[in-house]
């Protein structure tokens, strides 16, 4: 019996419960709508957010055109061998390059620079404290973009990296990503060309300093050979000495020209004929015609001279074609998309979740009503 008072007395309370709800209907049902009002005010006042994507995979020949064949030029001038000419090669510059614009496109440096510099920052800044502005330029480069490589385990198909932007409208995810990706894109080539520039600037300093060593020693040696000559031809005029042939017999005349000739192009503090032993003896008529022709006569140089000046003839213009190149670190498989939908806010579900957690509001707040007055009921009948 009484088990079965309790569970009647169970069952009047969720009857009553029930007509308690539905007597306090208008509430709730205000309640709601007070809720999908605000949500509303949310949900229509709230920034939005448009995500632009772009897929980007190596530059094909043509985007590099220009670089390759300068590169191209280079290995030819220098002959290199097959081995460097392969590090040079279409497959090789190619996945260079989009290493680069890989790297800066993830640098934060980068990132940095690009929207210090735009118009979306500056709009999104204006007004801003300093900490307020530097929340948003980490949000602008770490929140609001992404760089991933696309993910082959769950896309077989999928190929390059995915570069992600997003902004408060449509056309600013647009075409914030497509100056974004123009930008990383300098950069990348930036620093390919730099690299570039370095190695060339030394491989022609290499070749100025070889070919003015060749300049300067053979001038000494000039310089050397003419002192011991003039050396030899006071000795000579103060011997008396007009002609060899008339100091030597003629068996003997061929011997000595040779051994003073030679002495002649020997340092002078090195040589037999420091101390004019031989050289005077050629005579002051000989003597006086090797200085003259030695004066009047340019300086001859060594084949690899001439290689040397040839190769700088060819790399010094190098230099300014550089600055001529125009080139891509990568190409477009899908290019910067305008998006037809926002990320957020989503209105339709703030609307809906306003609504149901007014009601959920309303309905906590009428059962504990509910509930407390049961509650005094009991204790006073008790």
């Amino acid at each position: 019996m009484v088990n079965n008072d309790i569970a009647k007395q169970d069952e009047i309370d969720l009857v009553e419960l029930i007509k308690v709800l539905w007597n306090k209907k208008t509430w709730i049902i205000l309640s709601a709508f007070i809720f999908t009002a605000i949500a509303g005010v949310y949900a229509f006042t709230a920034k939005e957010q448009w995500t632009s994507r772009a897929v980007v995979i190596a530059p094909k020949t043509p985007a590099f055109s220009s670089y390759y064949n300068l590169r191209q030029e280079y290995a030819r001038i220098l002959n290199l061998s097959d081995e460097q000419k392969d590090k040079v090669s279409r497959t090789k510059l190619s996945e260079q390059l989009f290493t680069n614009f890989s790297l800066s496109s993830k640098s934060l440096d980068v990132r940095n620079t690009f929207f210090v510099q735009s118009e979306y920052y500056k709009k999104l800044t204006e007004g801003k404290s300093d900490p307020e502005q530097r929340r948003i330029l980490a949000d602008l480069t770490t929140r609001y973009m992404t760089v991933v490589k696309a993910d082959t385990k769950k896309d077989p198909d999928a190929v390059g990296t995915i570069i992600s932007l997003s902004a408060e409208t449509a056309s600013e995810a647009q075409s914030e990503l497509q100056q974004f990706i123009a930008f990383v894109n300098n950069s990348a080539l930036g620093t390919e060309l730099n690299d570039f520039t370095i190695s060339l600037n030394q491989m022609i300093f290499d070749l100025q300093h070889e070919k003015i060593k060749f300049e300067t020693d053979l001038q000494i040696q000039k310089n050397v050979q003419l002192a011991n000559l003039e050396n030899a031809l006071g000795i000579a005029k103060e011997a008396g000495i007009q002609d060899y042939t008339k100091s030597f017999s003629v068996a003997s005349s061929s011997s000595a020209q040779t051994i003073a000739m030679s002495e002649a192009r020997i340092p002078l503090s090195d040589s037999k004929l420091s101390d004019s032993s031989y050289l005077f003896m050629l005579g002051e008529k000989y003597l006086k015609a090797q200085i003259d022709t030695l004066k009047q006569s340019e300086v001859v140089y060594p084949p690899r001279y001439y290689e040397v000046s040839s190769l700088l003839s060819q790399l010094e213009p190098l230099l300014a074609k550089i600055k001529e190149v125009k080139a891509s670190t990568f190409s477009y498989q899908a290019s910067p998309s305008y998006p037809v939908s926002k990320d957020k806010p989503n209105k339709m579900l703030i609307l809906i979740i306003g609504f149901i957690f007014g009601i959920l509001i309303s309905i906590f707040f009428v059962l504990v009503q509910f509930f407390c007055t049961h509650l005094l009921k009991k204790v006073k009948n008790a």
